[in-house]
């Protein structure tokens, strides 16, 4: 499932890949001419994260209004620096969902209380990921 999610995920990013620092040097010789490229891509904030769904995480019990309307719940996954709670992360997702009702994979990221969200491609246990670099949240529907 890892795995699995971890594809989907890659999908809902565009497939982006970031090189920080000072880039890749790519050398080409033609002749007596000889030209160095240094390439350096800064990250995008639109780019979400991996969700790994064994991670340590809290599982809000109050659901929201998400897509199509159907009650939601909020988890929201601990991370080193993640400052954000259940009614936080809520708040985020019912606003997300307020500008994207239906669930459409494939839109480009939505910027909601500069977090960066998007719908996974396939359904799967998160349904919206949204993070800021330091949260990451996501719905999902009740379990039953």
């Amino acid at each position: 499932m890892k795995i699995l999610l971890a594809g989907l995920l890659a999908l809902v990013t565009g497939c982006a890949t970031t090189a920080t620092g000072s880039g890749a040097a790519v050398r080409t010789t033609t002749g007596e001419t000889t030209t160095t490229t240094t390439s350096t891509t800064e990250p995008t904030p639109l780019e979400l994260p991996e969700i790994d769904e064994g991670a340590p995480a809290r599982y809000c019990d109050q659901p929201f209004p998400g897509a199509l309307g159907k009650p939601m719940l909020a988890v929201v996954v601990e991370t080193p620096s993640g400052r954000l709670d259940c009614d936080g992360a809520a708040a985020v997702l019912v606003d997300y969902y307020a500008e994207r009702h239906d669930p459409t994979p494939g839109l480009p990221p939505l910027v909601v209380a500069a977090m960066t969200c998007n719908q996974v491609p396939e359904p799967a246990l998160p349904q919206v990921v949204c993070s800021d670099g330091d949260d990451v949240v996501y719905s999902m529907w009740p379990q039953t």
